[in-house]
């Protein structure tokens, strides 16, 4: 059996072929430079509120209602 050889792998990272990134202009790459939170990630005129207790308990039956098909469905058939 031959043994492998990592340094012939065509697909190996090699830092001598990395080439350095271009000096970095924020002005010409907003995302590199915006929050990462998720109002940052969002973008320019998205906006969320908060949700409402109402809509919260809504989202929650419907996940288990749909919870409670899929189980039924499971042991039903």
């Amino acid at each position: 059996m031959t043994g492998l050889d990592p340094g012939s792998d065509p697909d190996r990272y090699d830092a001598t072929k990395d080439t350095a990134p271009p000096d970095l202009d924020p002005a010409r790459d907003p995302d590199r430079y915006r929050s990462p939170t998720l109002p940052g990630l969002l973008g320019e005129g998205a906006y969320e509120e908060q949700r409402e207790g109402l809509e919260w308990l809504y989202g929650l039956l419907g996940v288990l209602a749909f919870l409670g098909l899929v189980t039924a469905a499971i042991y039903l058939l």
